[in-house]
């Protein structure tokens, strides 16, 4: 029996080394797993900020395209009255205070379109 007692004692210290050992990898693991969890929330918070910040700025790109939408369109309005109103004065200085200079078979040579005068005139009759 003396040498079985004899050859425990080595392996009941391996064991015991074996056993430190291995509490101390379970420990390093449980460090570094929860290291990992906070890093993996650091980066899920960080994702959201970042989704959020898409979306505002998707939201105010959509905000400025509508925008620029209407005032292209109003500026299109305004410049269809101004061209309208410049044409007229174009067609009563050229073509009334200088004999119909620009008209043609009531056609205008300047634009190549009606008489702006003529249709006027069909308008109000």
């Amino acid at each position: 029996m003396s040498t079985l007692c004899l050859l425990a004692d080595p392996m009941h210290a391996e064991h015991r080394v074996l056993c430190r050992e291995y509490a101390a990898v379970q420990e390093r693991c449980s460090r570094v797993m929860a290291q990992q969890r906070g890093e993996i929330e650091r980066l899920q918070a960080q994702a959201l900020r970042l989704r959020a910040a898409v979306i505002v700025r998707d939201t105010a790109l959509a905000l400025a395209r509508e925008d620029h939408a209407r005032l292209v369109a109003r500026l299109a309005g305004e410049r269809d009255t101004a061209a309208v109103a410049a044409d007229l004065v174009i067609c009563q200085t050229g073509c009334l205070g200088h004999g119909d200079y620009w008209r043609e078979q009531d056609q205008c040579r300047r634009t190549g379109l009606s008489c702006v005068l003529v249709d006027a005139a069909k308008l109000t009759a």
